[in-house]
């Protein structure tokens, strides 16, 4: 699968039931062989900036679950496999927020998160459906190139 095609698959998930935490970590855990059932429910909490609160975005929060997994899936004891997610989470942030400015759900969207008719009124101008698929794509691709062979 191309990288292309495996953002595809994490947006075809984030279009489905899956909010876009949940996207990220299925689709890396997938791509990595470290899928597992439960998967899907570790993450449910980290949608839309941690239940809906605007906080750290939910596909960033996937993705750094994800570095966590794949971080242990090394062979290395524990010492070292908290400073490879270190590493790898730090240079996560620095590339998702040199593209898009931010690593939090206000920030990205630029609502108040606080305030639910700002939230209702972002929902019915799909700012929503409109920005939060970008950032499920760039998560997912940003870890699948972070854990690359060539890396």
């Amino acid at each position: 699968m191309t990288l292309t095609d495996i953002e595809d698959k994490a947006l075809d998930y984030f279009k489905g039931n899956y909010n876009c935490a949940q996207s990220v970590f299925r689709t890396v855990l997938e791509e990595k062989g470290l899928f597992f059932d439960q998967a899907p429910s570790i993450a449910n909490a980290f949608g839309g900036g941690i239940i809906g609160r605007g906080e750290i975005c939910g596909a960033v929060s996937g993705a750094i679950m994800a570095i966590g997994a794949l971080s242990g899936n090394n062979g290395s004891d524990i010492v070292e496999q908290k400073k490879l997610a270190r590493v790898k989470t730090e240079e996560f942030y620095k590339q998702f927020e040199a593209v898009f400015g931010h690593n939090t759900c206000n920030g990205l969207i630029g609502i108040d998160p606080n305030d639910p008719d700002a939230k209702i009124k972002a929902r019915d101008a799909g700012i929503y459906r409109e920005n939060c698929p970008k950032f499920v794509a760039k998560a997912t691709a940003i870890v699948l190139e972070l854990f690359s062979e060539k890396k």
